[in-house]
């Protein structure tokens, strides 16, 4: 599945209000700053983070930042940026921040040396947006575990399966592109409606 693919589907209609009341939130920025967090930044926050950032690049919105964060670091599962190579992002591996860490990104429409580098941290890292960001909870650990996210000016909880489930498992692949497609599908949506709203 290509990005043309992956951006223009139909979210489930059970998830469109979630959607919805997140765009019309995102459309009241002038410099919208979204910071996707989950409990080890290792697999959905990081889909999030790019997907989101991708999706506004394709949708022509301007002066949108992405984060991407957790409640403790640990490393970005090898088979997230796996998944992004076989949907057509360029993925580039680099050692950084003590860790593997990626540049990860659509060549027509970000260049390599403004693409922001993916790696594991916690959510305020300093490297993170410090305030009125908007937090994008994606997981229910992280969720329950940060009652409070600090510096946020707005907080949205939006669940996606955990797709570590599969991992050394034969379908692990399958999995995982099913997690990358379903996010890119609701993340699209998204900035599908900000553009149209604004």
């Amino acid at each position: 599945m290509n990005i043309d693919q992956l951006f223009n589907q139909n979210p489930s209609q059970d998830r469109r209000l979630i959607l919805e009341a997140m765009a019309q939130s995102f459309s009241q920025e002038n410099d919208l700053k979204v910071n996707f967090i989950c409990t080890h930044n290792s697999r959905r926050s990081h889909f999030s983070e790019v997907l989101f950032r991708t999706a506004a690049h394709y949708y022509g919105l301007k002066n949108v930042q992405t984060f991407s964060g957790g409640t403790e670091s640990t490393a970005l599962f090898p088979e997230v940026a796996e998944s992004f190579s076989r949907h057509g992002f360029k993925v580039l591996p680099i050692h950084a921040y003590n860790q593997q860490a990626y540049k990860i990104f659509i060549e027509n429409l970000e260049k390599e040396d403004t693409t922001p580098v993916l790696f594991s941290k916690k959510y305020d890292n300093e490297y993170n947006a410090q305030e009125n960001y908007h937090a994008v909870m994606v997981c229910d650990s992280a969720n329950e575990s940060c009652p409070v996210v600090h510096g946020s000016k707005q907080r949205h909880s939006l669940m996606f399966v955990d797709p570590k489930k599969s991992d050394g498992e034969p379908n692990q692949s399958y999995v995982y592109d099913k997690t990358l497609a379903l996010i890119a599908t609701e993340l699209a949506f998204v900035a599908r409606r900000v553009r149209e709203l604004i």
